[in-house]
């Protein structure tokens, strides 16, 4: 494999890509070290690209036109404005044609990699089926409970929200919902103060540890149905309704086999393209 100056316009746009995605920083603003490491991550990954790029494979792909167009397009979104987006090109040196240029052979080098691994049969059901069960302690999950609540802040500077009328109200609501839990979901939306009264205090499908320990704690101690009495954290005071409870259990099967199927098929071909991409860069 052959080697490529440093500096060389070629691969800027390579390295401009790897600074910012594994130091998350633009390689201008690096630092010595930094810089230099990007830049060799950089120059191996782009002597590697030019590799497939001169295989037989390369030759029987093509971007079209609009698809070119559109991750153009995509990559400038990322940027605050377009007037960004060239100031950042000229302040590592990339011209406009430089970065369609580039774009265009990361989509190349994307559709060769794409056409390698089509060579690849997808999981079958079977083999997915006897993953499950061969795997079975991976499609374990622990007690989960559906819940919604409403949430009554407390602020001192508004008579309303003084802590003992914040109470008040939070008590007020919970005697209600208590009475009629079918109304939970209309009351959260009327008045709590949390973003999920939009979508009527729904917390959704939750762990035990992912509340407040004060919520944590009673949440996993109700029933399904139930609304609970006013609970303190430290956002305020809230109304918790456990609606449902999953037992901690295996999942099923029939559930688990459209994921395996996605994983197996994708660990398979990216073990073709690695194993395609290690011949092509030993007969070099």
């Amino acid at each position: 494999m052959h080697s490529i100056s440093a500096e060389s316009q070629d691969y800027r746009y390579t390295a401009l890509q790897v600074a910012v995605s594994k130091f998350g920083t633009p390689l201008n603003q690096l630092n010595a070290v930094d810089r230099a490491k990007a830049q060799d991550i950089a120059e191996k990954q782009y002597l590697i690209q030019s590799q497939i790029l001169s295989t037989n494979e390369a030759s029987q792909v093509a971007i079209p036109e609009e698809r070119l167009e559109q991750e153009i397009t995509t990559v400038i979104s990322r940027y605050p404005s377009q007037q960004e987006f060239v100031e950042e090109l000229e302040s590592n040196d990339l011209t406009m044609e430089l970065f369609e240029q580039s774009v265009a052979r990361d989509l190349r080098v994307e559709a060769v990699m794409d056409l390698v691994a089509a060579t690849v049969s997808p999981c079958t059901e079977t083999d997915a089926r006897i993953y499950y069960y061969l795997h079975q302690e991976k499609f374990k999950h622990p007690e989960l409970r559906v819940a919604r609540h409403i949430l009554i802040t407390i602020n001192p500077e508004y008579p309303e929200n003084s802590r003992p009328e914040a109470e008040k109200r939070a008590a007020s609501i919970a005697s209600r919902v208590q009475k009629k839990p079918g109304r939970f979901a209309e009351q959260a939306m009327k008045y709590s103060e949390c973003p999920t009264a939009m979508n009527g205090g729904e917390l959704g499908t939750l762990k035990r540890g992912v509340l407040f320990p004060t919520l944590d704690e009673e949440l996993f101690s109700m029933k399904a149905g139930v609304v609970s009495d006013v609970i303190e954290s430290p956002m305020g005071f809230h109304v918790l309704m456990c609606e449902s409870i999953q037992q901690e259990g295996i999942m099923p099967v029939s559930q688990a086999i459209p994921a395996i199927i996605e994983k197996i098929t994708e660990k398979n071909r990216k073990q073709q393209q690695r194993k395609w991409i290690k011949t092509i860069c030993s007969e070099d």
